[in-house]
């Protein structure tokens, strides 16, 4: 197994992009962190989406906070603490499991509670997929970081050895069908920020199950998205605005594409083009599918180096297609193309020498 990890530095005022516009307070707006620029290999020219295996996802819970800041006050769940995270978490990922894209299902995505762990921090190999509050470890948090999902992939030794078997820390092996797989995923919520059980909690405080339904989806394998609205956008707030618990049309389409269902490529379609400037293809744009009779934006994705792009995934429907330009850096825009990494030689990995030549896609097709 290898890993890759990217801490966030994401402490601006969060702005709405794209057709709706959404004005974060200027107060606790903090950037999650997934930690996992690694979701993928690229078998030149076609990158290779990592996902799990099989479903549903076992998932187990650390409920310890020995900092204290789970709140269960005014949440409507009577039971322990314990048991009340428990249940906030198995809410997000319900949000996934019951995605639908224009009224249908299109998804096999699921996760299964199972068990209490004592593990503190994240081990990227042991395949224990765990949840917990108690990383003290401050390297693991940067500035603003809410919670982060740290997340493992394995890939085949070759194209051509497809299934293979991997071995965990301690020993087990597992199968893998595909050329890259997702062997483990720890997600660990930040033990200085203060959380509520409540879906309406109290200023400066976040309610876990939103953080939590953003940090299943990366558990899941979806990158982040560059729509405002969407809970796999990749800045939380405190206020009623910057906390999703309901998916946009752009979260279920991902997870769809990730985890189809029989009817996925029958339901939806895909817009195609290119972006110039000046006559030349312009590479990170930034494209929004907005429905032309909303105006809401609806999926999303980045353009290649050559300046094409492709949405895979979109419902029926007539659009309006916007493209944006992203920001250079995290400390001069709200959008940059680093909130957009997810492949092992992606567009915002330093190391790379190859840019892979694909259309980046909305959240669930890393780019």
């Amino acid at each position: 197994m290898r890993i890759k990890r990217r801490a966030g530095r994401k402490i601006q005022i969060a702005a709405g992009v794209a057709a709706l516009a959404v004005m974060f307070s200027a107060v606790l707006t903090f950037g999650y962190n997934p930690f996992q620029d690694n979701l993928g290999t690229v078998t030149s020219p076609i990158p290779v989406v990592a996902h799990w295996n099989s479903m549903p996802l076992a998932w187990l819970l650390n409920p310890d906070t020995p900092n204290s800041n789970v709140s269960n006050s005014n949440s409507g769940c009577n039971d322990t603490l314990a048991t009340c995270i428990q249940n906030s978490l198995k809410a997000g990922f319900t949000t996934w499991s019951s995605a639908t894209v224009t009224g249908q299902s299109l998804t096999t995505a699921s996760a299964q509670y199972a068990g209490t762990s004592t593990l503190t921090t994240p081990v990227y190999n042991d395949c224990q997929n765990v949840i917990g509050f108690s990383d003290t470890n401050s390297g693991d948090f940067s500035t603003g970081t809410i919670a982060f999902t740290q997340v493992a992939t394995v890939t085949a030794p070759s194209p051509t050895s497809v299934p293979f078997t991997y071995q965990c820390g301690d020993g087990s092996s597992r199968t893998c069908n595909y050329q890259d797989c997702i062997g483990d995923a720890d997600m660990e919520f930040n033990p200085s920020v203060n959380f509520s059980i409540s879906l309406t909690p109290p200023s400066g405080t976040f309610s876990l199950q939103s953080v939590a339904t953003h940090e299943e989806g990366h558990m899941l394998g979806l990158d982040h998205s560059g729509i405002a609205h969407a809970v796999m956008f990749p800045y939380g707030d405190s206020t009623a605005a910057g906390q999703q618990t309901v998916l946009a049309t752009d979260d279920a389409v991902g997870i769809s594409f990730m985890y189809p269902s029989a009817n996925f490529s029958t339901a939806t379609g895909t817009i195609s083009g290119q972006v110039f400037v000046s006559g030349s293809g312009v590479f990170g744009a930034h494209v929004v599918a907005m429905d032309a009779n909303t105006g809401n934006a609806v999926v999303d994705g980045l353009t290649s180096p050559d300046g094409s792009y492709s949405l895979v995934g979109v419902p029926p429907g007539y659009y309006y297609v916007l493209a944006l330009p992203l920001a250079p850096d995290s400390n001069t825009g709200v959008l940059s193309i680093d909130n957009f990494s997810g492949w092992d030689c992606g567009f915002a990995a330093s190391t790379c020498s190859n840019i892979p030549q694909n259309p980046a896609n909305y959240t669930g097709r890393y780019h």
